[in-house]
């Protein structure tokens, strides 16, 4: 058993522990009471009209109706649905070149309870990311580890250089594995010159030698795409799949590429990841009128997009919907499926009893909204999706004063 699906395994053997009523005293109350919503946990097919309650942290019960003064804090969610927190992973919540946003401000407005930093930080800023974003954020963060430090010298090979931070990083992760999951690399020569492929072959031996998990950011080739994808293993998520860009999933004519399915076939994640330049509605809708639906859907929010094109993930979920995709299809790809990346707490993703108080409360609005792609194209719809409530581990979520 490797290490990956151990911390899955017992994971899951914890929550099935956990799974008995907490409130068993009749004159016990909740911290927190959802009254009147739709509990919708599309991972584990649930859909019921019900309240729930959350104590220490857990969710405590999910029953047809619970007295209202069983709750210290009672929120009506009627004509809402209760949902799994989401779980966002492609972000940039780590202050490095001035392009992280901070998390929880964006939390109490979204429904993301977990946020995942796409290679912000390299390994000598580790520490600094626990210490500085992670502890202290009322939402829960994880990160992966970019490949190698931001600052080079600009007189040794580029290659070399990479190399020798390359023990360095994984060790890193192995020592962080709570917080951290794996090593993101950018893969494109817009990113890295003529030394991507050498860098992604690097990054492939460094995860293969950790048994770690690779996020790759795909944009302009060299490298291309058949290349990418040859490297990347089960597990590996590849990022900005919906893109513009000559690293695509789609070929000349518009067809998803034959190593894109056969990466697919063998575990390789494809996320949106959508960001200020990497998601296009047409890429997006070719792909998924192909049966070519993402594994999950994420933002890239950080400076440059969290103001337009991505604003936050209700807004990303929102296109999604657009493109036909059905409201649990969007919800799989926002809660369960990233969270199984993660894979570091257990019951993440699921709303049930006896798991971790981790919720979203969402709401179709309807009204005249305009969509924007990364390439700026407009579209408007009449429903989009909304958050109005956000709590994570038992607590609501509230922007920082």
């Amino acid at each position: 058993m490797t290490r990956r699906q151990w911390i899955h395994t017992s994971g899951m053997a914890a929550l099935a522990s956990a799974a008995q009523p907490l409130w068993a005293d009749p004159d016990s109350r909740f911290d927190i009471l959802i009254k009147n919503g739709e509990v919708r946990d599309a991972g584990r097919g649930f859909r019921q009209n019900a309240d729930v309650g959350i104590k220490d942290g857990k969710v405590a019960a999910i029953e047809t109706s619970i007295p209202a003064e069983r709750g210290i804090d009672v929120v009506n969610a009627e004509g809402m649905y209760v949902t799994p927190g989401l779980v966002d992973l492609h972000t940039h919540v780590y202050h490095s070149l001035g392009f992280g946003i901070e998390a929880d401000p964006l939390a109490a407005t979204s429904g993301v309870t977990t946020w995942v930093d796409a290679g912000s930080f390299s390994h000598n800023q580790a520490g600094a990311f626990r210490k500085f974003i992670v502890e202290p954020a009322q939402s829960r963060i994880f990160g992966y580890v970019y490949l190698y430090p931001v600052t080079r010298n600009p007189d040794e090979d580029p290659v070399q250089y990479v190399r020798r931070n390359m023990r360095r990083t994984g060790e890193v992760v192995v020592e962080n594995r709570d917080i951290l999951i794996g090593v993101k690399f950018q893969v494109g020569s817009n990113m890295n010159g003529r030394w991507s492929l050498d860098f992604l072959k690097i990054a492939r031996e460094l995860c293969d030698k950790y048994e770690l998990p690779l996020m790759a950011h795909v944009s302009f080739a060299p490298p291309e795409t058949d290349q990418v994808m040859e490297l990347l293993r089960a597990g590996d998520v590849l990022t900005h799949c919906f893109n513009t860009h000559a690293i695509g999933i789609l070929d000349d004519a518009g067809k998803i590429r034959s190593s894109v399915k056969e990466a697919r076939s063998r575990g390789v994640l494809f996320d949106v990841g959508h960001g200020a330049g990497s998601f296009n509605f047409e890429i997006a809708r070719k792909a998924l009128d192909q049966g070519f639906l993402p594994d999950s859907i994420s933002t890239d929010v950080y400076t440059a997009s969290i103001n337009g094109p991505v604003y936050d993930m209700p807004t990303t979920l929102t296109k999604m919907q657009y493109l036909g995709m059905s409201l649990d299809d969007i919800l799989v790809r926002a809660t369960i499926n990233p969270a199984k990346v993660v894979n570091r707490i257990p019951g993440m993703g699921t709303l049930a009893v006896g798991g971790p108080a981790d919720i979203a409360l969402l709401e179709i609005e309807d009204g005249d909204f305009q969509l924007i792609d990364s390439q700026r194209n407009t579209v408007n719809v009449a429903k989009r999706i909304v958050s109005r409530l956000t709590i994570c581990r038992g607590r609501r979520v509230v922007a920082p004063v």
